[in-house]
């Protein structure tokens, strides 16, 4: 791995080697269904990227990561009606933007590619006179964006081409905020002026995500309070996978979990999606649901406070077994897998210590799921259910 850049495309050329790393990562790698992919020529070129400005990072002459962004002064954003864009008015239209088609190949998404995209963005957009930027993401990613600067500000949208995904907001000049959650862009950030007014703004017009603060920025023992002041009861004791933990060992797993609000109906994830993360109910609850044969769903679970899901997929990274739908408005706890290799790094026994609860937790659900099916084989036998 060589040094890498990061620069604005220049030519045809450029954009070109853009659109083949799209169809690369979300075609090939990823499996994803794209409306705008030729399988012919191996390329993803989009109707915004024709009024985007799109990056490309390079290691030595090899396209390793892009991003797009797309001021709305130069004409309606993707789907911007999703976002409630003009809640934010005077600022919206003409000094919003919205950042998308943030990739790295799989190799580099250990390395500085990802944040080296972003801030470029940020330069470029402040160049540009833009004061807000917004993008959706998954759940996996709400910890990356939320570390830079990007906000929650309203429930979850259904996007066409991504499902269920999670708007956020970067309120380009609140250096107060950056201050608050210690991101990294702060000191870039003080190169341009600061401002209060949209601050303001957001505090008056998204009251109920005006005191949220990501995890992350909390200390330990702050972040254990607020879990107890969700639940009533210490996390270790409340929390499936932190049994047996100490307060200071839960406290520091604590904070590296990331916090969703989900609305009732939500599609957390669905069944044969990758992957990407250990969730746990934190308020609500959520159904299991299981494809059947004719295309319908069964309910096989209902998970309450404390109890977790998706541990399987962690654990063995698998496809994920079964969709999770919101039953009632639930907060959601999630870990990651780039936090998790960051916690066996820094204390091993400490994730051996998860991960032998997970392992415990997969035990009891697969006894579980014995005996449910040994008691239906008695009712089948005896003439109780139908074949």
């Amino acid at each position: 791995m060589g040094q890498i850049r990061v620069r604005l495309a220049q030519n045809t050329e450029d954009r070109e080697k853009i659109f083949q790393l799209r169809y690369d990562i979300y075609v090939q790698e990823m499996n994803r269904k794209q409306s705008f992919a030729d399988h012919e020529k191996a390329r993803i070129h989009e109707p915004y990227d024709d009024t985007g400005h799109l990056f490309l990072a390079e290691d030595d002459d090899q396209v390793i990561g892009t991003v797009r962004i797309n001021f709305r002064k130069d004409g309606e954003l993707e789907c911007e009606e999703l976002y409630d864009m003009d809640h934010f008015r005077p600022f919206y239209p003409d000094q919003v933007s919205m950042s998308t088609k943030l990739m790295v190949r799989r190799e580099y998404r250990s390395s500085a590619a990802a944040s080296m995209l972003c801030m470029k963005i940020y330069e470029h957009a402040r160049e540009n006179g833009i004061l807000i930027d917004f993008i959706d993401t998954n759940p996996h990613l709400v910890r990356l964006y939320s570390q830079v600067g990007y906000r929650l500000y309203k429930k979850n949208i259904d996007h066409p081409d991504y499902g269920n995904v999670i708007p956020m907001v970067f309120l380009l000049d609140d250096h107060e905020y950056l201050k608050q959650i210690h991101s990294p862009f702060l000191r870039l950030a003080k190169r341009y002026p600061a401002g209060t007014e949209l601050a303001d703004l957001f505090k008056e017009r998204f009251p109920e995500y005006r005191d949220i603060r990501p995890l992350f920025s909390m200390e330990g023992e702050e972040v254990w309070n607020n879990i107890v002041t969700d639940m009533a009861l210490p996390p270790n004791q409340a929390l499936s996978f932190l049994f047996n933990f100490t307060e200071q060992e839960a406290s520091k797993l604590l904070s590296m979990l990331d916090l969703i609000v989900y609305e009732p109906g939500a599609i957390v994830f669905k069944q044969n999606q990758e992957s990407q993360g250990l969730f746990c109910v934190l308020e609500g609850a959520v159904s299991v649901l299981v494809e059947k044969e004719d295309g319908s769903y069964s309910t096989i679970a209902v998970l309450n406070q404390g109890e977790i899901f998706g541990e399987l997929g962690f654990v063995a990274k698998t496809q994920r077994n079964a969709t999770i739908v919101v039953r009632d408005k639930a907060k959601l706890l999630i870990l990651t897998p780039n936090e998790f290799q960051k916690l066996e790094l820094q204390s091993p026994s400490l994730a051996m210590k998860l991960l032998t609860n997970l392992f415990v937790i997969l035990g009891q659900r697969f006894n579980e799921m014995s005996r449910r099916m040994l008691d239906y084989r008695r009712l089948y036998e005896m003439g109780g259910v139908e074949a």
